[in-house]
């Protein structure tokens, strides 16, 4: 095997640079200790390696965290099948094991971490690529799990088919590499893992600071994908049996402005309904597309939404009656330490518009447990939102402090047995809204997408436009993953809506 290669958008000193943090020796990559003497062109390889690696050669790709990391799996996926590998599962012995990692928290470290010492143990003799969020955070942490492993930060992770390949080859002798370079933003159409269900990356990267957040750090200031190239993405999604767009991005807010023209205080009303009509005509037109059923809105800042956004998700057809806001801390003096830009009144003001225009439609969120000086009447601040905007799930989050970020070095830390029983209190009460919001829908006829099936059960899983679970009873005859399919719900049990064929 060869030794550790390290692939970055930029030195680590130029990061901190740029993101105007500090980020402690641990994560800093740049030093001879810790990466290979540098290899101007390995890229300039490409055809040999083509020509030279052993045919049909199998990879693994496990992938944790955001749906902007899933986009860039399976473009990863893509490239990887065109150039001649067939893929196997993640438990199964391959040639090569792709990571693409998440660093939200220090949990998603962890897991990325242990899904590398998985896949070295899984085949000694395989490459182990890792890439994304925590590979770009701390290259360090995957070498010490995998001393030989091919280490790519995000810019980077569209180059590793080519590097992957390059390694297989050479994987006795190759040397190894600190290429230094920035990618433009891609925008190659790729087909999802699943044919049911296609992820569209909008926009990446965020030039908002919140003080708990690492992710500007490691994927850079905001970029964005022209209309023409989205649309020519989506339907090729569409052609190779997508039957709904999931479109997301990190601050898909940012969407519809020029790069050159944002800024971190660059928050004034004009420039979210500008972004806001852009996005919107986006979606209209998404849905002019011929044999895609359904349009999916991740996440947005409830800063960036407007009352043409919500009009647009609540009546267009084909676009699902579901938003996400991330609420994150249910306090005014929460939000400030967070630097997030609205206020709780701001929240609740949207929330209310949202059930004001459509009332059956889903509300879901992010909300942060233990952030640093979260008193208890900041936390009831966050159960009394969650319980006025009536959330249909809630994603809870304990705070988990990330080196590099301004929240590492705030004062007043909430004892992790407080925060523990702060996040057992918000998790039930998750789970009665949850139940509330459901239950309107029982005795209805609902469409679902069907996503498993399990011929020995004899069950359907899937999920309704509002963003519900749904288990089905009886597989109707001629029933395939991907076919939209109407259903009859009867209960609500364990986080599902239970159902039979209509």
């Amino acid at each position: 095997m060869p030794e550790s290669i390290v692939l970055f958008p930029a030195t680590p000193v130029e990061i901190r640079q740029r993101n105007d943090v500090t980020l402690t020796p641990e994560h800093d990559v740049s030093s001879p200790q810790r990466v290979a003497p540098f290899v101007s062109d390995a890229l300039a390889h490409r055809e040999l390696a083509h020509q030279l690696t052993p045919q049909e050669p199998t990879f693994a790709l496990y992938t944790l965290g955001c749906k902007v990391n899933q986009y860039d799996s399976h473009q990863i996926a893509r490239m990887l099948l065109q150039r001649g590998f067939r893929r196997v599962e993640f438990r199964e012995v391959a040639d090569l094991y792709v990571i693409d990692t998440c660093t939200v928290t220090a949990e998603a470290d962890r897991k990325s971490r242990k899904a590398a010492g998985r896949a070295r143990r899984n085949n000694p003799d395989a490459v182990v690529a890792v890439t994304g969020c925590a590979a770009t955070y701390s290259a360090e942490q995957f070498l010490r799990v995998v001393p030989d492993a091919l280490v790519l930060g995000n810019t980077s992770k569209m180059n590793l088919p080519e590097l992957a390949l390059l390694a297989l080859e050479q994987r006795d002798d190759w040397a190894t590499n600190y290429a230094q370079y920035r990618e433009q933003f891609g925008s190659e159409p790729v087909p999802t893992a699943t044919r049911e269900r296609a992820v569209i990356k909008i926009q990446d990267g965020c030039n908002h600071r919140c003080a708990f957040c690492i992710i500007p750090t490691v994927r850079g200031a905001s970029v964005t994908k022209s209309p023409a190239a989205i649309l020519s993405e989506a339907r090729t999604f569409v052609r190779e049996g997508a039957r709904e767009l999931i479109i997301t991005g990190v601050s898909m807010g940012d969407w519809g402005h020029s790069p050159n023209t944002m800024s971190d205080d660059d928050t004034e009303r004009g420039r979210s309904q500008r972004g806001n009509r852009e996005l919107c005509n986006l979606l209209r037109a998404l849905t002019t597309i011929e044999g895609l059923e359904r349009i999916r809105v991740s996440s947005l800042d409830p800063a960036d939404v407007d009352e043409e956004f919500l009009q647009t998700v609540a009546h267009t057809p084909k676009i699902c009656p579901h938003i996400h806001l991330a609420l994150q801390g249910g306090s005014a003096a929460t939000l400030r330490r967070m630097r997030r830009r609205y206020t709780p009144e701001h929240f609740l003001k949207v929330a209310r518009r949202w059930r004001e225009i459509r009332p059956d439609g889903g509300l879901t969120t992010d909300i942060i447990v233990g952030f640093p000086g979260e008193t208890a009447e900041d936390f009831e601040g966050s159960l009394r939102i969650a319980r006025e905007a009536r959330f249909s799930a809630i994603h809870v989050f304990p705070y988990s402090p990330r080196a590099g970020t301004v929240a590492a070095d705030l004062p007043d830390p909430v004892p992790p047995a407080e925060q523990n029983r702060r996040v057992d209190v918000l998790l039930e009460l998750a789970r009665q809204l949850s139940a509330e919001y459901a239950a309107q829908f029982i005795g209805q006829t609902l469409p679902i997408l069907v996503e498993q099936i399990d011929a020995e059960q004899q069950t359907i899983e899937g999920m309704t436009p509002h963003y519900i679970k749904a288990r089905v009873i009886q597989v109707p005859k001629n029933t395939a993953v991907g076919d939209v399919i109407l259903v009859y719900a009867h209960s609500w049990c364990d986080g599902l809506l239970h159902c039979q064929p209509a």
